[in-house]
């Protein structure tokens, strides 16, 4: 079994050293407890919690031949790694071969220190998983731009004709004519003869209650 933590998309890494007497991993589920009147106790389920991982073990001062890879100081190397990697709060990869434990975490706590005349540096390292909030972009609201509100005038149309198609109603006919007053001048000079629903032939309305 190796216990590999790894950082900087897994161009940094180290191995632990000296595999823990015990590992594993624990979860929970926030459920919750309810008393409903004349039915008693209920379990509302919840979503899961953050996977939590504790790993004890020491880094030697000296080379053991039980040891896992080659040797390195205790101060120099290995708890300079982690206290830059827990001070930083950076998101680490740690995976324990041979196990299911494979997962992205966080340093909760980093304790170490020696206990005894040996020199070897004990520690212990809380890890809490880590789930990044996935960003979902807001749906972008759709307006009506006065270029789609407008409208080409055709043979045979009238306010509000034009209205029932365009809005649901021609009950604002008025309303619409009125904003169209500087067209309805232009097409009437270059038309004065003609009827204003004549007059208006081709020309570009904005149908807009």
């Amino acid at each position: 079994m190796d216990i590999i933590i790894s950082w900087n998309n897994e161009k940094k890494k180290i191995k632990l050293p000296i595999n823990p007497s015990a590992i594993s991993m624990s979860g929970t589920m926030n459920n919750t407890s309810l008393y409903i009147h004349n039915k008693g106790e209920v379990n509302l389920k919840g979503k899961r919690g953050l996977y939590e991982l504790t790993i004890e073990s020491f880094f030697p001062a000296r080379k053991y031949e039980f040891a896992n890879g080659a040797y390195h100081k205790p101060y120099d190397y290995y708890c300079r790694n982690l206290k830059f990697l827990f001070e930083n709060n950076k998101t680490i990869h740690v995976i324990v071969t041979g196990t299911d434990i494979n997962l992205f975490c966080t340093i909760e706590s980093f304790t170490h220190g020696e206990a005894d005349r040996t020199g070897d540096v004990q520690y212990s390292l809380a890890l809490k998983e880590y789930r990044p909030i996935v960003s979902t972009k807001a749906k972008k609201r759709v307006t009506t731009k006065d270029s789609k509100a407008s409208y080409k005038w055709k043979k045979g149309d009238t306010w509000s004709k034009v209205c029932k198609k365009k809005l649901g109603t021609s009950k604002d006919w008025k309303k619409v004519r009125k904003k169209n007053l500087a067209v309805i001048k232009k097409a009437k000079k270059k038309h004065p003869k003609k009827k204003e629903a004549v007059a208006l032939i081709g020309y570009k309305v904005v149908i807009k209650s």
